[in-house]
This record gives C-alpha cells, sequence and structure tokens, in this order.
C-alpha cells in the first residue's frame, strides 16, 4: 500500500553509511572500515564474509597500476569486458558476465549516474585521478538496486579522508601529447569534521578514432579530449550517534570524434553527482540514513547531426539497518525520477520509480545466508517484483561454498521506447533469472575461487525486421565459468592475481553469439616489490568476437593479447616517479568494428605526497 503513496525518501547508500561505532551493547554487529564492502548487501561486511563475491579495486591497486581510465582497471577484473571506440575518452561499454552493457547499475558515491535515453554510463567521464575505490558485484542485483542489474552493479568510491587521508600532487605527461595534473586533500579539520577535496586536468591529441572501414564516419584526424573535474566530501560527525555530509562531483569534457571527411565534430559533454546524507543510531538496534542527490549525464553534440541529450535524475532514500531475528535486517524506501531534456521532440520525456525494499542476512553455525525482496512501481510500466537468495557453507577453516540465485529486470531506455521514428512504446522491461555456484578457499598459501553462473534472459530487446523497430523478440541464456587464482612469490614481494572467464552468451532464438562479447577471456596481474621501487605487468587474453547478431563473416573480430608494464621509484619519501606502458608489443586489434584501437603509448608522472 504505501508503494502508492508519494514517498519522498531514495538514493542510494553512500561510502559512510553505518561504519561508524556503534553505541555501547549495540546487538548490530561492528565493522572494521579496512576490508568492509558495501554493494553485496547495502550494508558494511567484511569482504571475506559477503555471501555474494564482490571484485575490490583498492587505492592501492590504482596507484600501482599507474592506469590512465577507469575502464583500463576494469578490463583486468574476471568476468568484465570492455569495449571503446577510440582512444582516451571515447565511448566506452562495460559487459559482466555476458550481459548487455545496459544492463549494468554503475553508482558514484552510492547516487546511481547514467545516460536515460542510451541506458549506460559514461565510464569515459569518471576521472580516475579522484577516485578511491571501486566494487564490482557480478549477478543479478535488481532485489537491491531496481532496474537494469541484470549483469551486476559497478560502485565507484570518490577520495576520503576517512579512508585515504592525505594530500597528493601528480603532473602526467605521455603519449599523444597527453598532458595531466591533479592534486588532492583529505584530513579532519577539526573535532568530527572531514574534508576531500580534488581537482584534475586532462589533455590529449589523442588518436584517429575511425577505421577506413567505418565507411560514413571515417576522417583521417585526431580525436582529442579536454576535461575538467573536481570532487567534494564534507561530513560533520554531530556526536556519537549522526552524522551529516554532503558529497559532489563534477567532470566536464569536450571530445572529438568522426562524422565524416573534412567535418571537424566534437561533443560537449557533463557528468555530475550532488548528493547529501544523514545517518544515526536511533536505538541500541537501529540505525537509519536519510539521503537526497541528483545526478545529470549531458550531452551536446557539434556535428553534421548536431543535437542536445540531457539526463536528470532525482533521488532519495530511507534506509534502516535493524538487529532482527538473529542477523541484520535492512528495510528502505526509495523514489527516483528520470528527466530527459532534449532537441529531440521526444513524447513522453520523465517516469518516476517508488520502491520498497527488505533483507536480511545472518549466520546460523557454519551457513551465512542472505535473502532480498524489492518492488518498483514505474510509472510507465507498474510494478515489478524482483528476490534474491544467497548461501554460504564455511566447509573448514580456508574453504567455503556458496550458492545463489536472483531474479532482474531491465526497463527500457528513452530512445528504444519514445525515439521519434525509431521508438517502440509498447516495449516490456528485459526479465531475467540467474543462478550460481561457488567455492573460495586457500592452498598452499593461494587464493582459489571458481563461479559457476546460468543466466536466463527472456523479452530481450531486439530490432525485428521488417522494419526493424525495438521489439521484444528474443531470449538469452548466458551460461560460465569464472576462475580466479592469487597470492605471494618470492619472499613475499611478488604478488599476482590471475582470472580466467569462459562463457556461452546466446540468443536463445538464433543460437548466435550475443554481439562483442567473447566465449573466452582473462587475465593476469604481477607486481614486485623491491625496496622503493616496484615494477608490474597486466596480461589481458580476450577471444574472438562477433560486431553483428547474425555472426556474419564479416563481422568477425580476431581474438588479441596485450601486455601493459608499470613501475614507480619512490625517491624521497614524498616525492615518487611512475610510469606505465600500454600495448607493448603495439598489437593491432579492435573491440568494435570500424574504431581505432590505441597502439603502444606511455606516460610518466610525477607525484608529491608531502606529510599532512
Amino acid at each position: 500500500m504505501f508503494l502508492r503513496t508519494p514517498v519522498a525518501l531514495a538514493v542510494a547508500l553512500s561510502a559512510p553509511v553505518f561504519v561508524h561505532a556503534q553505541t555501547s551493547g549495540t546487538n548490530l554487529p561492528a565493522t572494521d572500515t579496512t576490508d568492509y564492502v558495501v554493494t553485496a548487501s547495502r550494508m558494511p561486511e567484511s569482504a571475506a564474509q559477503a555471501v555474494r563475491p564482490v571484485t575490490v579495486i583498492t587505492a592501492e591497486d590504482i596507484r600501482q597500476s599507474g592506469a590512465g581510465s577507469v575502464t583500463d582497471l576494469l578490463r583486468t577484473l574476471g568476468g568484465v569486458e570492455i569495449t571503446q571506440n577510440g582512444g582516451l575518452g571515447s565511448s566506452s561499454s562495460v559487459f559482466i558476465r555476458g550481459a548487455n552493457s545496459d544492463h549494468t547499475v554503475v553508482l558514484v558515491d552510492g547516487v546511481r549516474i547514467g545516460s536515460a535515453t542510451l541506458g549506460t554510463a559514461a565510464f569515459e567521464s569518471i576521472p580516475l585521478a579522484l577516485i578511491e575505490r571501486i566494487e564490482v558485484l557480478p549477478g543479478p542485483s535488481s532485489s537491491l538496486y531496481g532496474s537494469d542489474a541484470i549483469g551486476g552493479v559497478i560502485q565507484i568510491f570518490t577520495k576520503s579522508a576517512k579512508r585515504s587521508p592525505g594530500a597528493s600532487v601528480a603532473l602526467t605527461a605521455g603519449s599523444h601529447d597527453l598532458r595531466q595534473a591533479a592534486a588532492s586533500y583529505a584530513a579532519a579539520l577539526g573535532e568530527g569534521t572531514q574534508l576531500s577535496l580534488g581537482l584534475n586536468y586532462l589533455s590529449t591529441d589523442g588518436i584517429n578514432a575511425t577505421t577506413p572501414d567505418n565507411t560514413y564516419n571515417y576522417n583521417p584526424d585526431r580525436d582529442g579530449l579536454l576535461q575538467r573535474s573536481g570532487q567534494l566530501r564534507l561530513t560533520q560527525q554531530i556526536n556519537a550517534d549522526h552524522e551529516v555530509g554532503v558529497q559532489w562531483l563534477r567532470s566536464a569534457s569536450k571530445g572529438r570524434f568522426d562524422d565524416g571527411p573534412g567535418i571537424d565534430s566534437y561533443s560537449d559533454s557533463l557528468t555530475q553527482t550532488l548528493g547529501a546524507h544523514w545517518n544515526g543510531q536511533l536505538a541500541q538496534s537501529w540505525r537509519s540514513e536519510l539521503s537526497v542527490a541528483r545526478s545529470l549525464d549531458q550531452s551536446t553534440a557539434h556535428s553534421s547531426f548536431p543535437g542536445t541529450f540531457d539526463t536528470r535524475e532525482d533521488q532519495a532514500s530511507w534506509l534502516n539497518r535493524l538487529a532482527a531475528f538473529g542477523g541484520t535486517a535492512t528495510v528502505g524506501l526509495e523514489w527516483l525520477k528520470q528527466s530527459v531534456d532534449s532537441t529531440t521532440a521526444y513524447t513522453v520525456d520523465q517516469r518516476t520509480v517508488r520502491s520498497a525494499l527488505v533483507g536480511w542476512k545472518g549466520q546460523i553455525g557454519e551457513h551465512a545466508l542472505q535473502a532480498d525482496v524489492r518492488e518498483d512501481r514505474n510509472s510507465q510500466f507498474g510494478h515489478h517484483t524482483t528476490a534474491q537468495l544467497g548461501w554460504g557453507w564455511q566447509l573448514a577453516q580456508d574453504w567455503r561454498l556458496r550458492a545463489a540465485w536472483g531474479s532482474a529486470f531491465h526497463a527500457p531506455t528513452f530512445n528504444t521506447l519514445y525515439y521519434p521514428g525509431f521508438g517502440n512504446a509498447d516495449l516490456k522491461p528485459e526479465k531475467s533469472d540467474s543462478y550460481e555456484l561457488g567455492l573460495d578457499g586457500k592452498l598452499a598459501g593461494l587464493e582459489l575461487g571458481a563461479t559457476v553462473f546460468d543466466n536466463h534472459i527472456r523479452d530481450l530487446i531486439d530490432y525485428a525486421p521488417p522494419d526493424y523497430l525495438p521489439a521484444n523478440v528474443n531470449k538469452a541464456r548466458i551460461t560460465g565459468l569464472s576462475l580466479k587464482l592469487g597470492g605471494l612469490l618470492i619472499d613475499r614481494d611478488t604478488r599476482f592475481k590471475a582470472n580466467l572467464t569462459w562463457q556461452d552468451p546466446k540468443n536463445d532464438e538464433t543460437e548466435q553469439m550475443l554481439r562483442r562479447r567473447a566465449r573466452v577471456y582473462g587475465g593476469l596481474h604481477l607486481t614486485h616489490n623491491a625496496g622503493p621501487a616496484q615494477i608490474g605487468t597486466d596480461l589481458s587474453w580476450v577471444g574472438r568476437r562477433y560486431d553483428s547478431a547474425d555472426q556474419s563473416a564479416g563481422s568477425a573480430m580476431g581474438a588479441y593479447g596485450l601486455v601493459a608494464v608499470f613501475g614507480s621509484w619512490a625517491f624521497t619519501p614524498e616525492w615518487r616517479l611512475e610510469a606505465r606502458v600500454n600495448n607493448l608489443g603495439d598489437k593491432r586489434y579492435t573491440t568494435a568494428q570500424g574504431y581505432s584501437a590505441p597502439g603502444r603509448e606511455g606516460q610518466v608522472t610525477l607525484r608529491w605526497t608531502p606529510a599532512l
């Protein structure tokens, strides 16, 4: 009943939620903030104890890698594939466990971001220099996050004084006339006050984004990027039980793209989040958070087909964590309003989603259990109920068996619904049911993991003849096995992480592979510490893919392997020199037909981290 009442309460949890010390005698479990994740259950928990596994990229991982973008980091993870339409700053797509690129929820500090017209987030607009941590939750998660979480969730956290206190200034130069300057400061300003600030400037002449076989768009020029971004997080501990805070991220970009010979086309884009939250201990066994936020995804093309597409997502949330039935319950209400402002005349330009969610997580002997149910009432499509069940069994001290089932859905975008001459207003949401079984453990000092997954997607939107308008005509089944292995070698000075994924991303109606997805891919990350110096390498391999739905021979994209090397040298306690070379072998490859992929390119960074 309450779902039919306008709810002015919603937005995903931001990083500080529920990680403060509990009041004396509370029944809620305390959490060690040095090793917690929040994405798997929307409450802080030890990464090792999460019923569903979460892959974490830490601040140290980011610093050590020398990577230049968020997608550079994501492509090293198991179960994640990346396509990119050119070089740095070009549009990118992320596929988790073979699901579509619009089957992923992307959050920044708990705030949902993305384009309501395209259905995807602009990863190329997220400045890695201002990022502290990334959590990736593979598998269906609509029972926690609502629409789009068929493939999984990527949650990105900006720098904070809680986790990464200190100051840093970095200057970078690299291939294609890359120039970057970044500065950050994070510290406690006084009793209970914590501030984090960051600024980033990046410019590059880029590479030619298209290849000659891109008949209509090819232009033999260089497609550069200019990006300016900033970040702020401010929290105030009112007393031992209550905290308030605000967070802000803004990234404005001007990127050139190819639109045919002799045309100097470019786009102005903006990604921005602004949010505020309060959380507090209302009773011995009850912690609550209220949060509100707005995210913007704006793009204006200056080209032979000019246009503006601006998305605004207003969000609010009330989430509660309570001790219940020997475990911890999560109860919440959320509200989301998506609005589109465009030079294109959409017949409908906004929709509202009111949601309620209930979850429980607890331990019964050697068994960990998690259950979540969510109902989303969409002003366009009515209500959708999703759920998930998770189970973990501690077989031995170092071995754990886990299983999960979940349902999920994806609401059609404004483009597929209402784009003039192209949309189909009768589309239904895509829906899925997914199962997985996994085993994690330690053997001879090595960390091992294996996950078998099976995702059934129905009412899949495709473009059906004779008019090739979007329609719910297909089903897909994605089965696979994901393996990981990691540990320390050579007197514990060398660390490695390896992953390998086999999958069968198949359209059940046509028996063809899903577009731009490989059957096999994997990677190896290796680092070695030698006193003040560190060296490392990232190896990745991606199998054969097709850039069409019918697997035509002309759309085949060959397998490829890439090698990146990186290193750093701390020549004083405050000064460090860092370097990275991508595509060391200058391999020619493509992730999207008609678009170039960068050849060998390198960068050097001088970093100053003064003592505060």
